[in-house]
């Protein structure tokens, strides 16, 4: 499949951190080609090429920031709190699924400006103030919801001009689509390493699943895929030199918890292969599967590789399809490279 029919395919699926079963069919549907597939007790989905020499573990985390429903109300109305990072500000008016004993449609209330009082028009609705309508009585919710059920952001996947694209959960569905990219450049150049793809579980609420699955891997070197900012009008100021253009490459990690030697790899392999890229300089923890990857067991040397979204953590995150492309041409062109092979697209 085409990168973008891939994305697409990953994005239309609902699973929030802790419950990202949904997606288990769509991932093993993609990486079957490429390795044995499983699930860990853990939930992280595997698929793993074998081979010899360096050991590679790829990561990319399967879950997105969701809500979870804390109270069912007497007049029927679901009450939430959030799961990872969601943003409080953009969930007016949205429409969500609730995962219960079947997926259940639903919107989250809006209060009308008309009775909005003066104070309240400029602040964003706290967590405890929020509600899913779902137009069923109590006894009717009670039927097909449980308390602690989560709820996604209704999943959408949409092309918008200039080879870009929008949806739910491309944080971090990108991740996933630039790996199966990957691995397909890598069977096609007769790549002979081990290889484990790993799409986590869990990393919206702290990254456990990827430390969990690095732990049993012991692989020798790990790369760790998830999204960072594009530039886009209300960053362009104190943030421009974090983000990068929609269509200009691959970001390149570099933090303390990194290894040097893998970033300036990755930068001598983006050079040589003339793919466009930007180093993304963090001072401390990445914020990623990296941070738990690189930490747990006997540590492994690793990098992270991202391509730039807008929009982060909402309904409506864009990505450009060229620079997905370009994370897995990196990735599997760093791979090559240390077999003494070259990419060939």
């Amino acid at each position: 499949m085409e990168i973008k029919q891939v994305l697409e395919k990953f994005c239309i699926c609902g699973a929030p951190s802790g419950a990202e079963s949904e997606i288990y069919t769509a991932a093993a549907q993609v990486m079957e080609p490429y390795g044995t597939c499983k699930t860990d007790k853990r939930g992280n989905f595997i698929c793993t090429k074998e081979g010899d020499g360096t050991h590679y573990l790829l990561d990319a985390h399967m879950d997105q920031i969701g809500l979870v429903v804390t109270a069912i109300e007497e007049n029927g109305f679901l009450k939430v709190d959030k799961v990872g990072g969601m943003d409080r500000r953009i969930l007016p008016s949205l429409e969500v699924v609730v995962l219960g004993r079947e997926p259940v449609y639903g919107v989250i209330s809006c209060k009308p400006p008309h009775l909005t009082d003066e104070s309240e028009k400029n602040k964003a609705a706290k967590f405890e103030d929020i509600c899913i309508d779902t137009g069923l009585s109590n006894k009717s919710l009670k039927e097909k919801v449980s308390l602690g059920d989560k709820v996604v952001l209704k999943p959408y996947f949409g092309e918008m001009l200039g080879g870009n694209v929008t949806g739910t959960a491309i944080d971090d569905r990108a991740g996933m689509a630039i790996l199966a990219k990957t691995m397909e450049l890598l069977k096609k150049n007769g790549a002979t390493s081990k290889i484990t793809t790993v799409f986590s579980v869990g990393e919206e609420v702290g990254g456990k699943g990827a430390g969990n699955a690095s732990f049993y891997t012991e692989a020798e070197e790990a790369i760790a895929v998830d999204v960072s900012f594009a530039s886009q009008p209300e960053v362009d100021g104190a943030h421009k030199n974090a983000t990068m253009p929609l269509g200009g490459g691959a970001f390149i990690g570099t933090a303390p918890i990194l290894s040097k030697q893998m970033t300036d790899d990755f930068i001598a392999v983006a050079k040589k292969e003339n793919i466009p890229y930007r180093v993304e300089v963090m001072g401390g923890r990445t914020g990623t599967n990296a941070d738990e990857i690189a930490s747990v067991g006997y540590g492994t040397k690793t990098i992270t590789v991202s391509p730039p979204i807008r929009n982060m953590h909402t309904d409506v995150e864009v990505v450009h399809l060229e620079d997905l492309e370009q994370c897995a041409r990196l990735i599997a062109a760093y791979i090559l490279s240390k077999e003494g092979k070259a990419c060939v697209i």
